[in-house]
């Protein structure tokens, strides 16, 4: 009798266990995703931006997406929209077309491409209503216009929102996709975290604010779900490196079926993105993909339970000049100099540096505020926190030359 109840016990067990991860979010008919070229998650954390606060605080996000390499924003757009890496789709640089690539992918569509959300969505539902629309003209080429209602670009981002909240009041579309480009521009033509390039997030926001706002008009927004998505972040003018600036991004989910207030604690990629939409609309992904549906952001869904838990890989401390603020340093000097250090904003720990070289420990000196260095000195700086560190940065004063 005992084995004849623990045998039932488990089959209902394994049953319900099973019935979590094979249903889809309820109500969700329409999915908009807003990509921000080079916005960074210390970008958002500093940056004025109401719209994006709010979204998080009714919303479920995450400051720690891993993009893929290299941090450029074809490959990554690209591996938002396939589900899968540049090693497989075979678009590893900003020079990839259809007909000019050096890596085969794995697999292909009728259209000469790796299959991307947009396709397999069109294969499952033939009467979708698919657009994108994009302020970077090169976004196009990873696109399968043939399946596309509409692929527009125009040369700013206010037009490319205006145009946005046009589609979205007149079509209603179950599918967009829209790419804004003046926070990478400014990332560039000021450097990551200067006043121009946190003022280009702040501006960036109020568009944000348009598409919700024309969502909201088209009566569609009990039914929406929104995504805030970014390709790469930057360091100094630039990117495409291995920094954790670089590397790493924001991502916020918002809307129909999500949680509310909810930080991520799970890992996310870059390619999880297509995963996610699949999921969103109840379309069943393609096995060559990788990404993984983030459940966790999904109402009546839970963290996965093989989780990993152990040291908590916290964003570095930066270095502050009068020109520039970032987790490099190699400046000269004449006369002694101030060394300022900055923790990240929104992370909690205690910074520990060094100054001959070495990696800071736990027991190394704590940074209390700005302290002088009178001759050719190293410093190297980490974060500490309870649960977890940063990698370190490293800044070289040589003062006296």
């Amino acid at each position: 009798m005992k084995k004849t109840i623990l045998f039932f016990s488990s089959v209902i067990m394994l049953a319900s266990c099973c019935g979590q991860s094979e249903k889809a979010p309820k109500g969700i008919e329409h999915v908009i995703v807003i990509g921000l070229d080079g916005l960074s998650s210390q970008g958002l954390r500093e940056a004025n931006t109401p719209t994006m606060d709010n979204m998080m605080a009714n919303g479920a996000y995450s400051f720690k997406v891993r993009c893929v390499l290299p941090t450029v924003s074809k490959p990554n757009w690209n591996a938002m929209l396939c589900g899968a890496g540049p090693d497989i789709t075979g678009c590893t640089s900003n020079g990839w077309y259809r007909d000019k690539y050096d890596l085969v992918p794995v697999a292909m569509t009728d259209n000469q491409s790796f299959p991307n959300i947009f396709y397999v969505i069109r294969q499952q539902r033939p009467d979708a209503e698919l657009g994108s629309i994009y302020h970077w003209d090169d976004f196009g080429s990873i696109l399968d216009k043939e399946v596309l209602n509409l692929s527009e670009t125009y040369n700013s981002a206010l037009v490319t929102t205006e145009k946005t909240a046009e589609y979205i009041k007149d079509k209603k579309p179950d599918f967009l996709f829209i790419q804004l480009d003046d926070v990478d521009h400014y990332g560039h033509s000021d450097g990551h975290m200067s006043e121009a390039y946190l003022k280009s997030i702040q501006a960036v926001d109020n568009q944000i604010k348009m598409i919700l706002d024309a969502i909201r008009e088209a009566g569609i927004e009990g039914s929406t779900m929104v995504m805030i998505v970014s390709d790469h972040g930057g360091i100094l003018r630039g990117h495409g490196g291995n920094t954790y600036e670089e590397l790493t991004t924001p991502i916020i989910y918002y809307g129909k079926g999500i949680k509310k207030g909810y930080e991520i604690r799970q890992q996310i990629y870059r390619f999880d993105v297509a995963a996610d939409v699949a999921f969103a609309l109840g379309v069943k992904a393609p096995q060559v993909w990788v990404g993984r549906p983030v459940k966790a952001a999904f109402e009546g869904f839970d963290e996965p339970e093989n989780i990993w838990e152990m040291v908590e890989i916290l964003p570095p401390p930066s270095f502050e000049t009068k020109t520039f603020r970032g987790p490099l340093v190699d400046s000269a000097y004449k006369q002694p100099v101030e060394v300022r250090i900055k923790a990240p904003v929104g992370v909690k720990g205690e910074i520990r540096y060094t100054v001959d070289g070495s990696v800071p420990t736990r027991q190394s000196s704590l940074y209390n505020g700005a302290f002088t260095v009178d001759s050719t000195t190293i410093v190297t700086a980490k974060l500490f926190g309870d649960k977890g560190e940063s990698i370190k940065v490293q800044g070289k004063y040589a003062v006296g030359k």
